[in-house]
């Protein structure tokens, strides 16, 4: 049931599953749903995130490259970098998706 539920919706979360099947009277962990869906050979993954940019800020990057591809090391030494990216390598907050 739990490998049928997860074919017919790829992005099913294990708590989706834990609370339909609580519905359909039936008590299992989120452990419980992994370990059955890695034995029937499908693995987990996370939804990637992807920085969302307009068309106009494209462009605008790209012109940015092409006038400076050439400026020379010496001058990028005084600037100050920002990246305004959150990276985080243990994410607690990310939806797992099987």
């Amino acid at each position: 049931m739990i490998t049928r539920m997860v074919s017919k919706n790829p992005r099913t979360t294990r708590g989706d599953l834990v609370n339909d099947l609580q519905r359909a009277g039936t008590k299992v962990t989120k452990a419980t749903i992994s370990n059955t869906l890695r034995r029937q050979g499908l693995k987990s993954c996370s939804a990637r995130r992807v920085t969302l940019l307009k068309p106009v800020h494209v462009q605008a990057r790209l012109k940015f490259a092409r006038e400076h591809f050439d400026d020379p090391e010496e001058d990028w030494e005084n600037v100050i970098w920002s990246d305004e990216t959150k990276i985080e390598l243990f994410v607690a907050t990310g939806h797992i998706l099987f």
